[in-house]
Order: structure tokens, then C-alpha cells, then sequence
């Protein structure tokens, strides 16, 4: 009668075979979290390249209307072209305001600022038809027409919004706006806006805090945390304003 043998792994090559298994399957996850961090790192900085461009263009857009008139325009607003208020939020950042006229019957007055809600902070746009008289509209949200709605999210995460206004000379105009004679005089003195928005990233990119230091014109601003932030940078010439 033939003997039969029964073949088997022995209690060290299973062993082994265990530890082996173990190694490649903690390869692969830690291979998996490398590059998923790196897709997410990858994604952010896309996001924020993308929204801090938008952005950027969305307010030139604006600033190279501003102050223009309609030669049919009859009512009396003339006097608004441009106003900057420094320090708007208590935090550093600035408020821009502009009007201009989509036609001969319309006046808008496109506004510009940082808003908190909660933890975030994003940069809105609030734009107002035909300010201060009877058929005054809000646009916000998606633009409609509402009435005490919230401004338009351009875009979320701002740490800082900058506005320097220059004359054609190169010199900081200071004070512009409607707050004093002067303020209203510089309307006509502003050759050039720079802006400068800081978009931090949604998530945290660093395994450990960072220091990040902003410095955006005269404003300077620390941060210390897992964030990744860009500042983005465009100088505007404002065509129908500038007269000295």
C-alpha cells in the first residue's frame, strides 16, 4: 500500500509569510496617505491659484469702471467715483467701494470687504443699483433682485484684503472717499489701485505649524498654524478718474 504524504507550511513559513503580508500591506497604506496628501496639497494650491485669480479680476472689472458717467445720466450723484476705508473689519483689512453707470438710467455701487462667519472668513461683493433713490435694487447671492440679502462669497478663506490708491505720480492717496473735502477731491487725484488678497488653503497642508508672514503694502500679519496661504497681487489703472 503506498503511504500518502500530507504536505503543509510549518509554523515558520507561515510565520514569515504573515510578517511579509503585514510589510507590503503597511507599504501600500503608507503609500496611499503620501499620495492622497499630495493630491490634496495639490488641489488646494490649484483651488487657491484659481479663486485668488477670479478675484483679482472680478475687482479690476470694477475698478476700471469706476467713476465712469453716462452722458444722459441726470441725476445727481456725480460726486461718487471711489472710496477706500482702511482698517474696515478692525483686523487690518480694507473696504472698497465703487460707482459707476451701467447706462444712461442705472448707477451701481459695487462694494468690497471681508466678512466673518464663524471660523471663516470670506471676501463678498455687495453691488447696489441705483443707491439712495425709490427704485434702489440689492443684487447678492446669485445677483437677484432681493431685498436684506446676504453679498456674494467671491471668495472663502481671505486672511487679508489690501487697497492702495496712487496718484499719477506714484504717491499714496491716503484719504478717499466721502468722509472729508479732501477725500472727495482725491477721487479725481487716482491714477492706479493695487490689490492684494491673501487666500488661505481649506485644509491643513503642514504636519506641524508654520509661521507665515504677510506683508501687504504698509500691513503686516503673522500667522502660526498647519495652513498654506498666497497673496495675490494686480495694479489697476482707473481710466475714467484720473484729472490732475
Amino acid at each position: 500500500m503506498k503511504k500518502i504524504e500530507n504536505k503543509a507550511f510549518t509554523l515558520i513559513e507561515t510565520m514569515v509569510a504573515l510578517v511579509i503580508g503585514m510589510i507590503a500591506i503597511g507599504a501600500m497604506y503608507f503609500s496611499y496617505q503620501y499620495f492622497n496628501n499630495a493630491h490634496q496639497s495639490i488641489t488646494d494650491r490649484a483651488n487657491i491659484s484659481e479663486l485668488g485669480r477670479n478675484s483679482l479680476s472680478m475687482i479690476a472689472k470694477d475698478l476700471k469702471n469706476a467713476g465712469y458717467k453716462n452722458i444722459n445720466y441726470s441725476r445727481s450723484a456725480w460726486d461718487k467715483k471711489i472710496e477706500v476705508k482702511n482698517n474696515y473689519n478692525s483686523q487690518g483689512a480694507d473696504y472698497l467701494r465703487i460707482w459707476y453707470n451701467s447706462n444712461q438710467s442705472t448707477r451701481l455701487q459695487a462694494e468690497y470687504y471681508i466678512v466673518k462667519t464663524g471660523d471663516q472668513t470670506n471676501l463678498v461683493k455687495k453691488l447696489i443699483e441705483n443707491p439712495q433713490f425709490e427704485n434702489m435694487q440689492v443684487y447678492c447671492e446669485r445677483f437677484d433682485n432681493q431685498k436684506n440679502c446676504k453679498p456674494l462669497v467671491i471668495v472663502e478663506n481671505v486672511t487679508d484684503f489690501q487697497v492702495v490708491l496712487k496718484d499719477i505720480n506714484g504717491g499714496e492717496l491716503t484719504a478717499v472717499g466721502l468722509s472729508s473735502a479732501d477725500a472727495i477731491a482725491n477721487q479725481d487725484k487716482v491714477h492706479t489701485a493695487e490689490i492684494y488678497v491673501t487666500v488661505r488653503s481649506s485644509n491643513e497642508l503642514y504636519k506641524a505649524n508654520k509661521i507665515t508672514k504677510i506683508l501687504n503694502h504698509n500691513f503686516s500679519l503673522q500667522k502660526n498654524d498647519q495652513y498654506h496661504r498666497e497673496t495675490f497681487f494686480l495694479s489697476v489703472y482707473l481710466r475714467n478718474l484720473i484729472k490732475i
